[in-house]
């Protein structure tokens, strides 16, 4: 039996890939989630699937140790980032680094629940004993490469992510999580995007072909990126009745339509990896 403090620092983006991890592990394990704006997502998922946690205050409880995983079981300490990191590289490092290491005291190892996200050298594990920390890992492809961000995470790796750009060229690829969170996701630089649209003219809204509205510019965004199609990326993970109806709404607000990508492409070998890793990484007890 696994026992020993795993920190988890989780994107909201990759909850659904801790779920699926949490809910087919049948070892008993006590969860904790740290209280912030962004733990609304893994709270609900934990309460739809029925597995029990607690929410605890970072100051109050966890550094002053009145309540959180102590050790002599297995216990999950969660730590959700703000989504919107994903476009702010150097803010996404600098927050990820701050919070491993105050983490420090009370996990025994630690699992990214991300993506490096525009900063292509930071291995976080690798990061980590560098500084002489706790053990960290992270999603890897089959080779032990780095999945950079949420697509690569959900078809195992970059070089199959170069394979499916070149064969599924002006295409947006869409899993359920980016569905789920498609207006999270796209307005991770909103403060950025819409004073550049506020300050668009009509005349120059006329002349550019810019329809009013946020849809009305993503649309323009999109159509200057070559993007034809959205590219459904089935994982079998995440929300599965709302999955279809979520995609639905992205492609009439996008007006792209949707194509099926082939069977093989999804793949969830870097989350089985990236959680058994985790485990590995805690003591165990008879």
């Amino acid at each position: 039996m696994t026992h020993g403090r795993l920190g988890i620092i989780l994107c909201p983006m990759t909850d659904d890939n801790l779920m699926y991890s949490l809910k087919k592990d049948p070892e008993e394990k006590h969860i904790f989630v740290v209280k912030a704006l962004n733990n609304g997502s893994i709270k609900a998922k934990l309460e739809k699937a029925g597995i029990p946690y607690e929410e605890v205050d970072w100051d109050r409880d966890v550094v002053c140790y009145h309540r959180g995983p102590d050790g002599s079981d297995f216990g999950i300490l969660i730590y959700c980032i703000d989504l919107g990191l994903h476009s702010k590289p150097k803010e996404l490092k600098a927050v990820v680094e701050e919070i491993t290491k105050k983490m420090q005291p009370y996990v025994d190892a630690i699992g990214f629940y991300l993506g490096t996200c525009g900063n292509f050298e930071w291995n976080i594990p690798k990061w980590c004993e560098q500084e002489g920390l706790k053990p960290g890992a992270m999603f890897c492809d089959k080779n032990g490469e780095l999945c950079h961000d949420c697509v690569g995470i959900n078809i195992a790796g970059g070089p199959k992510y170069l394979d499916l750009e070149k064969k599924y060229a002006g295409h947006l690829f869409m899993f359920p999580a980016m569905a789920t969170n498609y207006d999270e996701f796209m307005n991770a630089d909103q403060a950025e995007a819409k004073a550049t649209e506020e300050s668009l003219t009509d005349e120059m809204r006329e002349a550019l072909g810019i329809e009013p509205g946020r849809d009305g510019y993503m649309r323009w965004l999109l159509q200057m990126g070559g993007y034809q199609y959205i590219l459904k990326l089935d994982t079998g993970i995440g929300d599965r009745e709302n999955f279809e109806p979520d995609l639905q709404k992205v492609a009439e607000r996008t007006r792209l339509d949707i194509k099926v990508a082939e069977d093989g492409w999804a793949d969830l070998q870097p989350t089985d990896d990236l959680y058994s890793k985790c485990k590995s990484m805690l003591g165990a007890s008879e």
